[in-house]
């Protein structure tokens, strides 16, 4: 497995484990009422704000954590060879781009059906907690999406066109 889908990876489970806490906290009597709107958006920008959080501590544990496997893979006393074998590993070039850009639009298309369907369900005549979070879902599948297709083109290939 190569060191982009590993990332992406530890990502999205660190993604996943922020929306169970989400849901955890909010299915345990923590929600705020249901008419509430200000109280519910407040409560997904703190959420966000945990997710950030939590994606930052990962991606430095997930980086350590590859740099110490390398350097014990390649038994190397003086850390010279480790250190070119990671940096190397974490140049960008063309095709991670092209990746990059596959993915991104995956997760946009995700993320934007989800949008049109909160404003469906909003013109439906449910009420605005109900659209916050079709809103908020969509971003986190189009975010999982576009990871899950990140691991797919880096490990199985992509084409130009």
């Amino acid at each position: 497995m190569t060191y982009n889908s590993k990332k992406n990876i530890m990502g999205m489970t660190a993604g996943i484990v922020t929306i169970a806490a989400y849901i955890v906290y909010a299915g345990t009597g923590n929600a705020p009422a249901s008419g509430d709107i200000q109280s519910w958006a407040r409560l997904m920008l703190i959420f966000i704000g945990i997710g950030v959080v939590a994606q930052i501590i990962v991606q430095i544990v997930f980086h350590i954590a590859f740099a110490i496997g390398v350097a014990v893979e390649e038994n190397d006393k003086h850390g010279e060879n480790t250190k070119k074998i990671v940096n190397s590993t974490m140049i960008e070039d063309e095709r991670d781009k092209l990746i990059s850009l596959k993915s991104a639009r995956i997760g946009y298309i995700c993320a934007g059906t989800g949008s049109v369907a909160a404003l469906i369900v909003l013109a439906a005549g449910a009420s605005f907690v109900v659209a916050l979070h079709i809103v908020a879902a969509a971003g986190a599948a189009g975010s999982f999406a576009e990871g899950c297709a990140n691991v797919f083109f880096n490990e199985r290939g992509v084409r130009n066109g």
